[in-house]
């Protein structure tokens, strides 16, 4: 059974004085007025929205212990890699950038709850998210909107082993270096990969995309002239219209379960 007392929702935390105090216990673990004033400050939220961030913070924290969820060396080593890719930088480099600034206890520690919480999700939700062919082919016909394009699209190309200099560029289109190639482009419809494609369609005429890490060196288009009009067809877009209901499923798997937890939970909040 769900023990809720509500004695009174708590004070004005901005104005009023602040004495670290427990102001909740979630199923035996508390929340301070230190913790909020943290996480509102920290989110620029309400001290209510900080409050109830904390208990969805401990609710799953709970579930985290009673499933005996663990995180190992390997793990961690896995998931900095992939930062430190997406960041542009060997695993050495990362590692190095956050040491000089003090920060890489603390990265680890908020990088391991954060692996114990997506292998939690994983537990809730994989036996459970299925998509048919039928929801698939459903959806692209009742959002063919979402996957139209153009035929043709005229871009600048720029390329540079180092992203500053594509950096550079972004501010001040004049500017001119030795180590960036420049080419005028013109691509079909069919002649891009999806991800590429997509990120063309949600960038305007006049604009530079982001920085793209291609592994071996670092891309930027700007975006000229796009002309005429295509829908995709259903079988070329078929995973990314799973992925996008597989998500919404996922999203709503774990909102009903863990509703369920917080409705079955022991909260007290105190004055």
């Amino acid at each position: 059974m769900k023990k809720f007392i509500l004695i009174l929702i708590f004070l004005n935390f901005v104005n009023a004085k602040i004495v670290d105090r427990v102001v909740a216990v979630v199923n035996g673990e508390p929340i301070t007025s230190y913790d909020i004033t943290k996480t509102f400050k920290s989110l620029n939220i309400s001290p209510r929205e900080a409050l109830n961030i904390l208990i969805d913070q401990k609710i799953i924290e709970n579930e985290i212990k009673r499933r005996g969820i663990e995180v190992d060396d390997f793990d961690i080593e896995n998931a900095i890699e992939k930062i430190a890719k997406q960041n542009g930088m060997s695993v050495f480099e990362f590692k190095n950038y956050l040491k000089e600034r003090g920060e890489y206890n603390n990265f680890l520690k908020n990088l391991k709850k954060d692996i114990q919480k997506q292998k939690l999700f994983a537990q809730i939700v994989n036996s459970k998210l299925k998509v048919s062919n039928k929801e698939l082919k459903n959806f692209y016909d009742q959002n063919k909107e979402k996957f139209t394009t153009f035929k043709q699209i005229e871009v600048i190309e720029y390329i540079s082993q180092n992203p500053d200099e594509l950096k550079h560029i972004k501010k001040n289109p004049l500017y001119n270096s030795s180590n960036i190639k420049i080419e005028n482009r013109v691509f079909k419809y069919n002649q891009i990969p999806l991800n590429l494609m997509f990120l063309f369609n949600s960038t305007k005429e006049g604009e530079f995309m982001p920085i793209i890490n291609n592994g071996n060196s670092y891309v930027m288009f700007y975006i000229n002239k796009k002309e005429g009009k295509v829908i995709l067809p259903f079988e070329q877009i078929k995973n990314i219209i799973a992925n996008q209901l597989m998500q919404q499923k996922r999203n709503a798997i774990l909102k009903e379960y863990f509703n369920t937890l917080k409705n079955q939970a022991d909260i007290e909040i105190f004055k």
